[in-house]
Formats: structure tokens, C-alpha cells, sequence
């Protein structure tokens, strides 16, 4: 007898391009060559990621038709009527009552998300914030530190695993060898910072420890990858900082950063608030040292001294320091950069992500009674 292949329903918000929207692509690849069937419903369309997911094989299906909720779950829940999943999946926070309400419909295993630091989470979405954290049987949270501010918001940690961010490191490799070099940069220490323009990412900071670094380092160079919100100000900041023209170079958004990451000696991450920073594992895939604050798991991520330099939220006093010591430092550079490549390698590649996909589904399927569903997590192999 032969038992049907796992069936699993992902709403996303987004397919956009960010950290969240590409692990949710590493995802699909990863359930999908491994025999589950799949069903991605999207709440926009659109999105940077879609043609990606097309050339999988897997159709976005939209169910943002309408703007009241109540409209859209109804969409949701006649196509999964049909579709008969065994888990249907959030991929984003505030996706988690749709998957919960589609789940309890459909007779499925309801799984929520957690992509930031639960903070990031509850302030985003004000009054739905803690049913959104507290409906779901169980969550994939991409951080250690998400489990960690959830337990002390009252969720139960056992109902919480965590599945960290992954790389393919040959794609990255391919991508990296593409001509993308900044000429401009030539001859000049380089520190980037790849974030979207937005105030938990505390790009201010970034600016203001360029600035101290170039008392020291007089060409030192700080160029932002990455467009939103808060550009302009960015903008305007570095110009009363005496950092333009030639000191912060602001190139927008970019299609091209594996290949781009090449012209310089450091990334920099000046976050506030985060789960797991995607371009942690591009900078280290890349051989870049890192300077990081301790938003999320980077402090888990990067090894402070080892591969790069953890410094305090509020330091930049520190972390101008710390960019100085890599900037004058060649040997430091390969050094960090090196282990931090190794750490990916080991750590990190996207090969080990069905293994740890299907561990995660079986624990909250357990803690959820849901025994029917191991025949079929069982036919998810590496």
C-alpha cells in the first residue's frame, strides 16, 4: 500500500524581494524535490520572487482579491477544500490567522510564523499582534531569539522551533562572479551596509560610525545597499556629516549583491531589531569580515573575533572602532572573512534544510496530536 506524499499549503504575504521572501523559496525547492505537493497562496502579487517560483513549477495562487479579511479566508478555505492539505503554513507574522483559520477549515495542522523578533512582530501589527502570536498550534520562527521573546510574552517554548536561514552557496558563487564591480572604489577601504531604509535597520548608525572611522581612515568609504522610507533622511544625514560626496555612497536597490559584495572589506549591520539577518550569511559566503550589533541571532551567526566583531546597539564608538581595525588590517580581513565562509559552509548550506523542515513539522505535529501525519513526513528525505 502506498501512502499519497505530504501536502502543504503556504500563505505568504509577500514574494517580494527580502530575506523572508527567498528562504520561503529555498522552502518550496526544498518540500517540493522531496516529494510533498505544494499549494502557495499569496496575499499580493507581483512580487520580485514570483518568476523563481514559477520556474519551479508552483503557481502563486492570489488571494488578495479583496481587502476584508473575512473575503479572503473565504478564498483560502474553497481552494484548500479542494486541495485537502495536511499543514497549511504562515510564512509571515501577520499571515498566521489565515493559515490558523484556513487550517481549522481544511482539518489540517496549522503552523504560524515568527521572521523578526517577536518585538519587530507585536509593534507592527498593534492590536492583533498578541492572536497572531498566540493562535497558532505551533511556529517556525527563523531565530533562537524570537523562541526566547516569545516565551516571555507567555508562549509555551516547546510549541516554537526554530529553523534558521539557509544559503546555496554554488548559486551564491555563480552570481558572485557576475561583473559588478565599483570602480570608484578602487584603492579606497570599503564598508557596506545591504538593508532596506527603514528605522529598525538603524542605518543612522552605520553613517555616524563612518564618520568617526574617517577621523582615522580619511578615505575610508561607506556605501548603503538598499531603498525605503527613510532614504532621504539618510541622505540628509550624511551630508551634514561631511560624508558627501565621496564618503557614503547610497546605490539604491540592487539585483546584483553577491556579485557587488566583491568590491568591499567589510559588511556592517547597524540593526535594531531582527531574526535572523539574511546578508549576514551572503557577507561571510562572500569572505567578507562583519561588524554587527547583537539584533536577532547575528551574535549567534557571527563569532565575535572570530569572524567579525559584535558591538553594543547604542557603541558606535565601538563600531567605528572595530570597521578602523578591519579597514588598516589586510590580515584580519582574510582571517575573519576565511572562518566566517568555513562557518556557512558548515553550518549554513541550504542541503541540510528538508531534514530540519521535517524535524520541525514533526515536533509541533506531536505536540498537536497529530500522529496520522508521520507516514507522510517520513517519505521527506535529504
Amino acid at each position: 500500500m502506498t501512502t499519497r506524499p505530504l501536502r502543504v499549503a503556504l500563505v505568504v504575504g509577500t514574494l517580494g524581494q527580502g530575506g523572508a521572501e527567498k528562504q520561503c523559496v529555498f522552502l518550496l525547492d526544498a518540500l517540493q524535490h522531496h516529494g510533498a505537493e505544494i499549494r502557495l497562496f499569496v496575499l499580493s502579487r507581483g512580487g520580485f520572487y514570483e518568476p523563481a517560483v514559477r520556474a519551479m513549477g508552483v503557481e502563486p495562487i492570489w488571494i488578495g482579491r479583496w481587502s476584508l479579511p473575512p473575503l479572503r479566508l473565504l478564498g483560502l478555505a474553497r481552494r484548500l477544500r479542494s486541495f485537502r492539505p495536511d499543514i497549511v503554513q504562515a510564512w509571515h507574522f501577520y499571515a498566521n490567522l489565515y493559515a490558523v483559520m484556513g487550517a481549522r477549515l481544511a482539518s489540517a495542522l496549522d503552523i504560524g510564523s515568527i521572521r523578526n523578533d517577536v518585538y519587530k512582530e507585536l509593534g507592527d501589527t498593534g492590536r492583533w499582534g498578541r492572536r497572531l502570536l498566540r493562535a497558532p498550534s505551533g511556529i517556525i520562527a527563523n531565530s533562537h531569539a524570537a523562541r526566547n521573546n516569545a516565551a516571555k510574552q507567555g508562549i509555551d517554548p516547546a510549541r516554537i522551533q526554530v529553523l534558521p536561514n539557509v544559503i546555496d552557496l554554488e548559486d551564491f558563487d555563480r552570481r558572485s562572479e557576475k561583473a559588478s564591480d565599483l570602480p570608484q572604489l578602487v584603492g579606497r577601504p570599503a564598508a557596506v551596509a545591504v538593508a532596506n531604509a527603514r528605522p529598525a535597520k538603524r542605518l543612522d548608525r552605520f553613517l555616524l560610525a563612518l564618520q568617526i572611522a574617517r577621523q582615522k581612515v580619511h578615505n575610508m568609504t561607506g556605501v548603503i545597499i538598499g531603498d525605503g522610507p527613510d532614504r532621504t533622511a539618510l541622505e540628509h544625514q550624511a551630508s551634514e556629516l561631511g560624508l558627501t560626496p565621496g564618503g557614503a555612497i547610497f546605490l539604491g536597490r540592487r539585483d546584483d549583491v553577491p556579485a557587488l559584495l566583491r568590491s568591499f572589506d567589510m559588511l556592517v549591520l547597524s540593526s535594531q531589531h531582527e531574526g535572523f539577518p539574511n546578508v549576514l550569511l551572503e557577507a561571510m559566503a562572500a569572505g567578507l569580515p562583519v561588524v554587527t550589533t547583537p539584533a536577532g541571532d547575528a551574535a549567534r551567526i557571527v563569532e565575535d573575533r572570530e569572524s567579525g566583531f559584535v558591538v553594543d546597539f547604542d557603541d558606535v564608538q565601538a563600531m567605528a572602532d572595530r570597521i578602523v581595525k578591519l579597514a588598516t588590517s589586510a590580515d584580519l580581513r582574510r582571517r575573519f572573512g576565511q572562518a566566517g565562509r568555513n562557518r556557512v559552509e558548515r553550518v549554513y548550506s541550504h542541503l541540510g534544510l528538508p531534514r530540519r523542515v521535517v524535524d520541525a513539522y514533526r515536533s509541533i505535529a506531536s505536540l498537536a496530536g497529530r500522529h496520522e501525519l508521520d507516514e507522510a513526513l517520513r517519505q521527506i528525505r535529504d
